[in-house]
């Protein structure tokens, strides 16, 4: 979104507070794990587009219609896919068509529309499965068979397996602990960090139909009989990895038990795999951004002060994961994470900015390098960097248990690396403000 059309929307959305509390379209999705449903309720205010129900029903129909792509996105863009991944990231980066999504979204599963008591809004339920949008990121024909490996333990044919991940688990590598989260594309590791199970290794046919596991948060397994059988390998998972604590870790021994087995290799490949995850994590209501009049008015707040501000090499945008600041080439100590004292007045700026979200906000802050061909250092360093800033926003008043970080290394380069110019804008910090 160019910044005349960012403040554009903000100045309408502040004279529309004036006299409404809601746009004229809405829409209010939910995420359900469990049925592997996102089922979305799209709105039209008819009086505020001067429609006359039920008479200009077909117009009103014809403009939800319309509209439903661009209500949507921000929620689909949220999906998570793998342990890293947001759809809106694939998106970004080409790998994922939006005019295919977009195809997806209007294949929706729609309702008859309905009308409110008082025939001053028309609405209609909209229906998408999970898998379908999985569907796009199935692009093998034949599954990776993995490498079996020279140990073994003990073990025998299974008919599924079930891995509970259920409570606060550790974080590999980390020092805090967080509930699992359900994504499209889990991987499953061991303790050593060998894989045991992601997408590849599951047939394309059973993912494109099926996804490549089923979430639960109940015990009773009858409920999922047709995914893992009458006899099932039951694993408790040990910690959580990834940016988006999405992939359990288990033991090397419950590893072992599988991949020692051909039977249980073959489970991989067919899909046959439960996760139970707590109760609060299966269903979401609203993923992504309500982008609402309170969203622009703030958004208009923190433009103001970073415009009025002397610092530079900042951009602020309105972004689908929500409002960003990004901060181009902070400087630290060389191969560091420790600020140079002469971003003190930047860390400032930025700090007074975050506070005009209000005390409720959230903030990520995601680490970024340039790409100089080390990967496994870069990706360490960014996290540690952006961990840094978080510490400083901390320090200058900002909850820390308001403040999330990760860092992605070289990964999502937004400019070429073969230049200094492109290596600096590379080199940033993204603090993203999430209102709800």
């Amino acid at each position: 979104m160019s910044k005349r059309l960012f403040q554009t929307l903000c100045t309408a959305l502040l004279l529309f507070r004036v006299d409404a509390q809601t746009p004229p379209l809405t829409a209010v999705s939910t995420m359900n794990w469990n049925t592997q449903l996102i089922q979305s309720v799209i709105s039209l205010d008819a009086e505020k587009k001067h429609i006359q129900l039920p008479t200009g029903r077909n117009a009103a129909l014809q403009m939800l219609e319309m509209e439903t792509p661009a209500l949507l996105k921000d929620t689909f863009f949220s999906i998570i896919i793998d342990s890293s991944e947001r759809l809106g990231n694939a998106v970004e980066r080409g790998q994922i068509q939006l005019a295919d999504l977009n195809r997806i979204i209007d294949e929706g599963k729609k309702t008859p529309p309905y009308f409110s008591r008082d025939l001053a809004q028309i609405s209609l339920s909209h229906t998408i499965s999970l898998t379908r949008i999985g569907s796009l990121f199935i692009t093998h024909v034949k599954p990776y068979i993995p490498k079996v490996p020279l140990e073994t333990v003990p073990s025998r044919p299974y008919s599924g397996i079930l891995v509970d991940a259920r409570g606060n688990l550790p974080i590999h590598g980390e020092y805090t602990e967080k509930q699992l989260v359900p994504c499209l594309f889990p991987r499953i590791w061991n303790t050593d960090m060998d894989i045991l199970y992601e997408k590849n290794m599951v047939g394309a046919s059973v993912a494109l139909q099926n996804g490549i596991v089923r979430y639960t948060s109940s015990l009773d397994e009858t409920l999922y009989r047709d995914r893992i059988g009458t006899d099932p390998l039951r694993i408790t998972a040990r910690e959580v990895f990834g940016i988006n604590h999405t992939d359990p870790v288990i033991s090397r021994n419950d590893y072992l038990k599988i991949m020692g087995v051909a039977q249980n290799r073959k489970l991989l490949e067919e899909g046959k795999i439960v996760i139970i995850c707590n109760p609060e994590q299966m269903q979401a209501a609203g993923p992504g951004p309500v982008k609402d009049e309170n969203y622009y008015f703030t958004a208009q707040k923190i433009e103001r002060i970073l415009e009025s501000s002397p610092v530079t090499r900042m951009d602020f945008s309105d972004a689908w994961e929500g409002l960003k600041i990004t901060v181009y080439d902070i400087r630290f100590v060389a191969d560091t994470a420790r600020i140079l004292s002469e971003e003190k007045n930047r860390l400032d700026v930025i700090a007074d900015a975050l506070k005009l979200a209000g005390p409720v906000a959230r903030f990520m802050v995601e680490g970024h390098t340039a790409s100089v061909g080390k990967p496994g250092g870069e990706l360490l360093l960014s996290l540690e960097r952006a961990r840094t800033v978080a510490a400083e926003l901390a320090v200058r008043g900002i909850s820390a248990d308001r403040i999330e970080s990760a860092g992605y290394g070289g990964t999502r380069p937004i400019a070429a690396n073969d230049t200094d110019e492109g290596r600096a804008q590379n080199r940033r910090v993204e603090i993203t403000i999430r209102l709800d």
